[in-house]
């Protein structure tokens, strides 16, 4: 071999395990973790704030943060149930209210701000669940009760193992070392209660553990402790009643149709499996994972809504019946969070697609446009309703999620590749090699497919640089500086980028084009014979408030068939975002064959007034709008 590809070889794996290492967190913040991954991802993520971040993600994040997390009423709704302890007797039904999940989300909007003012509400929370914990580490809101019952009924733990995550996230973006000798003193809590096989005094095949090993594992990582890694690891446990097998998550293995399959749970865990993987290199671990994500996206069968999460009544099916208790925001920010996990590990930015799909549609419909109240489930069939609590489960989950979409616009791979995810109006600067290189996207996205990409250096330096190439689109133009355009056909990309090496110089350009021509995606299982329209990444959907007229007189949209050959160009339309869209169509009602095409107005899915998207097409006129296969599918055939 020669030396000079010796040495290029060696850069090369220097080039990722530096990358891996500094970047491998789940955050980024003054605190680096103790314990290298054995298991390197091939590419790292970058994480912009809010100076670098605009675009409709960024205008989603911003209003989250100040028209919700600023002004919901912690101590009223959260911390004084934790500083006045009640007894169970005293409660009826089911209690929960995530205040780990508020912290972990907390931190990660004071990282994503810099703003005193959410940096002191954070704070906040934590130095009063602090004051609130026992000296033995129990932080909870029942009184403690003999044997520490209190533990496992009506989800204290659950509490407790989001709490961990959220103090040791706290601790990295801050470097408060009391926020991590809050966890471990939490964490040591847990372990000295949790029934096992040699402590049983309790079933811990009752137990609600959701996000156990996830804190388990990232304390692992910021202490390098082993015993928190075999905890997590090793320990049993699983509520069989209504969520999952209980396993370990080294030997929890199980099938969607061996019930119970709550896909909260189930995703969770698969995503804890995959962390634990890359500490200790077991391929067992990802067995889970990838069939869950086959299970997903099986062409013809996949239990995926088209609106890019999954779920009905918090449980996975395959039916895709659209109306009820579907698309649970817990599922909608583990689906993000475990597509984001195997996008590392893999370098794949095919599942940079699923995660689009998911935020722009499930996940922005679960927030009211002004950002104030957020929703439990998000159907697409029938009217949506926002949660009457700040409190409890999915609220806390949807804002973790929103709070690491920063995370997933950029990431870095070997030889200092910088990797375009998500395309959103931006303007990052990354360290390649000691210099500073900016990246600025200018783009309206998702209004069309037309992004600018510049380039600022200090000197002409050598990188690759990487976009995702959506399947949504038949073929992107790429036309850098006044060179001659080139096309790239997704099905060209076999981990769905687009890699361009070169010596970059100040000042040059990227111009892609990715046109947006409507499409009609084929429904399944409940949806058979009928169709959902589609833009890029976005679903549209009936209005209610838009068409209230027709509704009113048809009672039930899913009378309703759609013209395919009157579907307009969009048009800008304030409902769902300032700068958003909709588009004029018609219809007529299947149940009278003599009745008449009606114009209808159509908006993007998180429209909050929207109530179906699926229709049959009428059958006479023929059209140039396709209808197709979910390019989802497709993608991991």
């Amino acid at each position: 071999m020669r030396k000079e590809n010796v040495v290029h070889i060696l850069v090369t794996m220097v080039s990722v395990f530096v990358f891996s290492v500094a970047c491998y967190g789940q955050v980024s913040g003054q605190v680096p973790d103790q314990v290298p991954p054995q298991i390197l991802d091939q590419l790292t993520r970058e994480t912009l704030n809010e100076a670098e971040l605009q675009g409709e993600i960024g205008r989603r994040i911003h209003e989250l943060i100040y028209k919700n997390f600023m002004v919901v009423d912690l101590d009223r709704d959260w911390l004084n149930y934790f500083c006045n302890r009640r007894a169970r007797s005293d409660a009826e039904g089911w209690v929960y209210y995530g205040i780990g999940k508020v912290v972990d989300a907390g931190s990660l909007f004071e990282q994503y701000t810099g703003d005193k003012a959410v940096a002191d509400r954070t704070q906040y929370i934590v130095d009063r669940l602090r004051q609130s914990r026992d000296p033995d580490g129990y932080v909870g809101f029942w009184r403690v009760e003999p044997g520490n019952l209190q533990e496992y009924i009506n989800w204290t733990l659950h509490e407790q193992e989001y709490l961990i995550l959220g103090l040791v996230n706290h601790y990295r973006i801050t470097g408060d070392e009391k926020s991590l000798e809050d966890a471990k003193a939490v964490a040591a809590y847990v372990m000295r209660t949790f029934p096992t096989e040699e402590n049983g005094f309790y079933d811990a095949s009752k137990i609600c553990t959701a996000g156990l090993p996830e804190g388990f594992l990232e304390l692992y990582r910021v202490t390098g402790d082993t015993n928190y890694k075999e905890f997590a690891a090793n320990v049993k446990h699983g509520s069989v009643g209504g969520e999952i097998k209980c396993d370990s998550l080294r030997h929890w293995r199980q099938k969607l149709e061996e019930p119970p399959a709550h896909v909260y749970v189930w995703t969770a865990r698969a995503y804890s499996q995959t962390l634990l993987y890359r500490y200790d290199g077991d391929k067992t671990l990802l067995e889970m994972p990838y069939y869950l994500k086959r299970e997903l996206l099986e062409k013809g069968r996949g239990g995926l809504l088209v609106t890019g999460s999954c779920s009905e009544g918090e449980h996975f099916t395959y039916n895709q019946n659209g109306q009820g208790n579907i698309g649970e925001s817990c599922v909608t920010a583990y689906m993000i969070r475990l597509m984001d996990s195997l996008l590392r590990l893999e370098g794949n930015l095919k599942y940079g697609d699923l995660i689009e799909r998911t935020m722009y549609n499930a996940l922005f419909a679960a927030m009211d446009p002004a950002g104030r109240r957020l929703r439990y489930f998000t159907p697409f069939t029938g009217e949506r309703f926002y949660d009457g609590r700040d409190t409890f489960c999915c609220c806390g989950n949807f804002r973790r999620a929103m709070a690491e979409l920063p995370q997933k616009v950029y990431y870095r791979g070997a030889n200092d590749a910088i990797a375009l995810n998500l395309f959103t109006a931006s303007n990052k600067t990354f360290d390649v090699r000691g210099q500073a290189v900016t990246v600025r996207q200018e783009t309206d996205y998702p209004n069309s497919g037309n992004v600018t990409i510049t380039f600022s250096t200090q000197s002409p330096i050598d990188f690759p640089f990487r976009f995702r190439v959506p399947r949504w689109c038949n073929e992107v133009t790429v036309a850098l500086n006044s060179e001659e355009p080139i096309q790239v056909k997704p099905e060209d990309c076999e981990k769905g980028y687009y890699e361009i090496t070169r010596c970059w110089q100040e000042g040059d350009t990227v111009r892609l084009s990715m046109p947006m021509p409507w499409r009609f995606i084929r429904g399944r299982e409940t949806q058979q014979g009928r169709v959902a329209l589609m833009r890029g990444p976005i679903v549209w959907c009936l209005s209610k408030k838009q068409n209230e007229t027709l509704l009113n007189a048809v009672g039930d949209a899913r009378l309703l068939e759609l013209d395919p050959t009157r579907i307009g160009e969009p048009e800008l339309d304030a409902t769902v975002r300032p700068d958003g869209r909709k588009v004029t169509a018609r219809m007529r009602r299947t149940d009278q064959p003599q009745s008449e095409w009606t114009d209808v107005v159509l908006t993007e899915f998180p429209d909050p007034d929207g109530v179906e998207i699926y229709f049959p097409l009428a059958s006479e006129p023929e059209s140039s709008i396709p209808v197709v296969e979910d390019e989802l599918f497709e993608s991991f055939e």
